[in-house]
């Protein structure tokens, strides 16, 4: 079963990435960067909201023992519903004050903050989490389960209209709301077809005192987790937007989104799989916990480290060639942000400390990553600009390392040798990258 969902969810994933990025070339050829810069913004604003309220809800049907229970689901669903009307109200509040602050002068006049057009886009974006909110329990349930199979075409599904959708209007309106109406009907889509496709109970409004109480006592160390991982995971975006003009924004976020696509395979199996499988063990079977936590993470090891390698090699050639030269530049900041994929190995661990009941310990990380982030990136933006700030972005991680080599510890997770022999991987996908870069040299020098 964990094969067969795994299997479900790394080819929904890749999937998903061809469709994601057939939509993005196909926007860079309708929109202009400061457009994507925008929307990039308007999507961190509704994320940081939405992280900050997060309570663990997925976490807590998937980990609890009530799981099943159709009380605790409605309780569950119920709770949903109000966390997304939440977030769209905070949004507001936030797109009005945004641009409050900027015809008060109180930002820089080129940041992306300054655009009129922000607060709305702003405003619209947090209306998906509203829509969101009503996705049926049933969803959840499947993932406990580990039925992906349904969730991966439904997530397809979506993603496909959703992509269709911004390609159209932006081909009609040359306008970045395209990229916010379709977020909507992709949202709106999601939570009609977990009603109406995916098997299970009907969902109705209940609130029991028991089962929410719960719910928040797990989440508690969620939300305190998420608090900092708005700003461990989302501060490059607030301190650069203030930083960097819409266009510099929008070339930074394309090569971030490109990282990040490298990134979320790890997140989506850590996520869809990690959790309830480890989960399992740990409450049936703990002493096979450790063998289960290094299965999992050496073929990611080894992909996160080579692929770190290969776009430090190639980055700027893959931009060159998927790209029109409007967005070369995106290139060098690709290859730099490409080491934070060396820390995106350590991802794991939020399943493993969820599995052993320890969210504190994701917290803790969290807290430190944010802390870092607020130090070392603007130290570095003011030593070095904008190149310095970079580089900051790609490594101010790499201090956690040793906290979460402690926490390991208390659960004898750690395995030296791994650790230190995986390494080695990043020569070879740098070389490999070198090479890439320059067969691809040649094949355009042939043709041109």
């Amino acid at each position: 079963m964990v094969l067969t969902a795994a299997s479900w969810s790394m080819g929904g994933y890749a999937a998903g990435q061809v469709l994601r990025i057939a939509g993005n070339l196909l926007l860079t050829r309708v929109l202009a960067p400061d457009l994507f810069g925008l929307a990039a913004v308007a999507t961190m604003v509704s994320v940081l909201v939405a992280l900050l309220s997060d309570i663990g809800l997925h976490q807590a049907v998937i980990r609890s023992p009530k799981g099943e229970l159709q009380r605790f689901l409605d309780t569950a669903w119920t709770i949903q519903i109000v966390r997304g009307f939440l977030i769209w109200f905070v949004s507001i509040l936030i797109g009005f004050g945004i641009g409050y602050i900027a015809s008060r002068g109180w930002v820089a006049a080129h940041s992306v903050y300054a655009n009129p057009q922000l607060p709305l886009i702003i405003i619209g974006s947090g209306l998906g989490f509203a829509i969101s909110g009503f996705q049926s329990t049933n969803y959840i349930s499947h993932q406990r389960n580990l039925g992906l199979s349904r969730l991966t075409k439904i997530e397809l599904i979506c993603q496909a209209v959703g992509i269709v959708t911004a390609v159209l209007l932006a081909w009609l309106t040359q306008s970045v709301w395209a990229v916010v109406i379709s977020s909507l009907v992709s949202s709106l889509l999601g939570a009609i077809l977990s009603h109406t496709w995916i098997p299970g109970p009907r969902n109705s409004f209940r609130m029991d005192r028991e089962d929410a109480r719960e719910i928040f006592l797990f989440g508690r160390w969620i939300m305190f987790s998420s608090f900092f991982t708005v700003f461990s995971a989302n501060g490059d975006r607030i301190l650069l937007g203030n930083w960097a003009s819409s266009t510099t924004f929008g070339l930074y976020g394309l090569a971030l989104n490109l990282v990040g696509m490298i990134e979320g395979i790890g997140g989506r199996l850590y996520g869809a799989v990690g959790t309830p499988t480890l989960s399992k063990i740990a409450r049936e079977r703990p002493e096979r916990l450790r063998s289960a936590y290094l299965r999992l993470r050496a073929p990611f090891d080894i992909f996160y480290i080579g692929c770190a390698g290969l776009l430090f090699g190639c980055g700027q050639t893959i931009i060159d060639i998927l790209y029109d030269h409007r967005y070369a530049a995106a290139g060098s900041m690709l290859q730099i942000l490409s080491f934070s994929l060396l820390m995106a190995r350590f991802g794991i661990m939020t399943s493993v400390y969820i599995a052993v009941g320890e969210p504190r310990n994701v917290g803790i990380l969290n807290c430190v990553k944010a802390g870092l982030l607020f130090t070392v990136v603007p130290l570095c933006y003011w030593l070095f600009d904008f190149q310095g700030a970079l580089w900051a972005i790609a490594l101010y991680t790499l201090p956690t390392v040793p906290l979460i080599l402690f926490f390991n510890m208390r659960h004898k997770l750690n395995n030296w040798m791994f650790e230190i022999g995986v390494l080695l991987v990043w020569p070879v996908g740098y070389a490999a990258g070198l090479m890439i870069s320059k067969v691809a040299g040649h094949l355009f020098a042939a043709v041109m």
